[in-house]
């Protein structure tokens, strides 16, 4: 017994008639004629009563004309069901980056990427970079923007340069240095500097913090703690200042203020990152989205 059987029965227990419930189901009156036939041989139960005019369901018709729409509405909804899964499969998207929840100009991209594919499904994730790799290779999510250290040597991952992200430090408003438009490296001398240590991704900060140090800043004096939270926390009581990418400002904060600083070798490079053998038609769309929508960003990323 087929699901095709099963329709030509319901058709022709609807309509009581072969010829219109043949032309429902697309086929010949004598193809109809078969398939009822069959059905009553494999069940081995007369299902219709015919004759020159009319047809009529016999009461084991008329029971199975009952249990097969109940049939036929479940193996519809299992396929239905099945589709759903497959689609969100093919269409979820689970992204990662590492920052603030307002991350440079991620959201808005994402809002827009969203608003013009609204049968993707989107996921964020915030995770720290020296775990991004491992999250694509094991496809805990799908992109990521990482800092390039982490993975431009990984022949696994495949990986799109978005831009450099230069230094600001962050301060309380009422700090000495607050009203200044940048900082030097004489400016910066006997602050108590905090920052995140190098759990946040042994590759990019290390890089980070020798770079910091060829700028001028004495490493040794620079209090390393564990979340980029914590900082922030020393920053909003006035208790020290921190450096951080430019793109990690906030403009909501209303007691902290960002001010640039005046070295161009202190910087993260941001790129887009995704595993060489993940398929996932999102995945691509939204890469290329990404490119596009960069390209019109650069110049306010630029030192």
């Amino acid at each position: 017994m087929d699901i095709h059987r099963i329709r030509c029965f319901l058709s022709l227990a609807e309509l009581m008639n072969f010829t219109r419930a043949a032309e429902k189901q697309c086929i010949t009156q004598s193809s109809m004629s078969q398939q009822i036939q069959g059905l009553e041989n494999e069940i081995g139960v007369q299902l219709f009563v015919r004759n020159k005019r009319n047809v009529m369901l016999t009461p084991a018709g008329e029971f199975l004309k009952q249990e097969f729409l109940e049939l036929i509405e479940k193996y519809e909804a299992v396929l239905a069901q099945t589709r759903r899964i497959a689609n969100r499969e093919n269409n979820h998207l689970s992204i990662c980056y590492h920052g603030p929840p307002n991350w440079a100009f991620l959201l808005p991209i994402i809002q827009k990427f969203q608003k013009e594919n609204e049968d993707f499904q989107l996921e964020l994730s915030v995770e720290n970079w020296g775990e991004m790799p491992n999250g694509l290779i094991t496809r805990q999510f799908d992109v990521a923007f990482v800092e390039g250290a982490e993975i431009v040597h990984n022949n696994q991952i495949e990986s799109f340069y978005l831009y450099r992200d230069y230094t600001c430090f962050a301060m309380h408003t009422s700090h000495p240095l607050a009203r200044k438009t940048k900082l030097t490296e004489e400016d910066i001398k006997g602050e108590q500097i905090v920052m995140v240590d190098q759990h946040v991704g042994a590759k990019s900060m290390h890089g980070v913090h020798e770079r910091l140090f060829r700028s001028g800043v004495d490493m040794s004096k620079v209090t390393l703690v564990k979340k980029f939270e914590n900082c922030m926390a020393m920053v909003s009581s006035g208790m020290a200042i921190v450096p951080m990418p430019r793109s990690f400002r906030e403009p909501d904060q209303s007691k902290i203020v960002y001010i640039d600083y005046d070295r161009k070798e202190t910087y993260t490079d941001i790129y887009i990152a995704w595993l060489k053998c993940n398929t996932t038609p999102s995945l691509f769309a939204f890469i290329e989205f990404i490119k596009d929508s960069i390209r019109g960003l650069l110049p306010s990323l630029s030192f």
